[in-house]
């Protein structure tokens, strides 16, 4: 297929929706306050072999806000997941990271038998949600203002370098770094939607999923960063073994973001893990 963008309408509201290449669907969950561009450097190495279904959920970093009186919690973008697979053609690969790590597990949970294989990147998961080092941004959604003085920084280039270097140890092409941001900084709308999802950011939720993980009988590989600040290495066997047919990849050169950081080998897991049909795919620590 041709690449294409859409606007697709779910509950509570439309998100943007780009489709890049052909093959195996796979339907990419990015994390907070970035959206789907943050899998832009995967499209060289997977957009032969996939169809890759890049939606930008209203995790802050969206360009379209979703209705005012519209849930923002982890479990309504869960849903809103749910709704996007339902529209594709089976099989469907989920692939979550960060905080859209956290949602795809929630999916996957809602509706086990929709989704053929399951990619965790570093996410918010157990008591760590959000990750510790960003659990005063929670409290700003509470503080009139707050919010939106933080978005507005967000247009000065040396914050929002200082803000990616928490989750890559790459500097992002500035044209890149220019569009991850979607609407944050300047769209009311996105500041609202991005203040609702902090305050649903507890580990209430993400403890309550990770009981139900065991429902998702179909293969799983956990990508983790072995020396990251946001989200502990142990969590990567942890979470492993809340399924019962999981194998985990270590990034040894990466933060959060491994489609930043090291995308080529990140594509190669990816490719590889699906190739391998129902077989358990290999461990690789590199």
């Amino acid at each position: 297929m041709t690449d294409e963008e859409t606007r697709v309408l779910t509950t509570g509201g439309q998100i943007d929706v780009r489709e890049v290449g052909q093959g195996t669907t796979a339907l990419f969950v990015h994390g907070l306050m970035v959206n789907g561009h943050v899998w832009d450097p995967l499209i060289a190495g997977l957009r032969d072999r996939f169809r890759m279904v890049l939606p930008d959920l209203p995790l802050g970093g969206h360009r379209t806000p979703l209705e005012p009186d519209a849930d923002c919690g982890l479990q309504a973008h869960a849903q809103r997941v749910v709704e996007l697979a339902r529209r594709l053609p089976p099989p469907v690969v989920l692939i979550g990271s960060d905080t859209g790590g956290a949602i795809a597990q929630i999916a996957v949970t809602l509706e086990p038998d929709l989704f053929d294989r399951l990619v965790l990147l570093p996410s918010d998961a157990f008591d760590n949600c959000p990750p510790r080092l960003l659990a005063p941004m929670r409290l700003l959604a509470d503080v009139p203002g707050a919010v939106r003085a933080v978005a507005l920084s967000l247009r000065l280039d040396l914050v929002r370098r200082a803000m990616m270097l928490l989750v890559s140890r790459r500097s992002p092409d500035p044209a890149l770094l220019d569009v991850l941001l979607g609407e944050l900084p300047g769209s009311r709308g996105v500041q609202r939607d991005f203040a609702k999802l902090l305050r649903g950011l507890r580990p209430e939720v993400t403890q309550a999923v990770a009981k139900e993980l065991h429902r998702f009988r179909r293969p799983v590989l956990v990508v983790w960063s072995r020396r990251d600040p946001l989200f502990p290495f142990h969590h990567a066997q942890r979470l492993a073994s809340c399924f019962s047919h999981s194998s985990v990849a270590i990034a040894e050169n990466s933060r959060a973001f491994v489609s930043l950081d090291e995308p080529e080998w990140l594509a190669a897991r990816i490719a590889e893990f699906v190739a391998a049909g129902d077989g358990r795919p290999q461990a690789d620590t590199r």
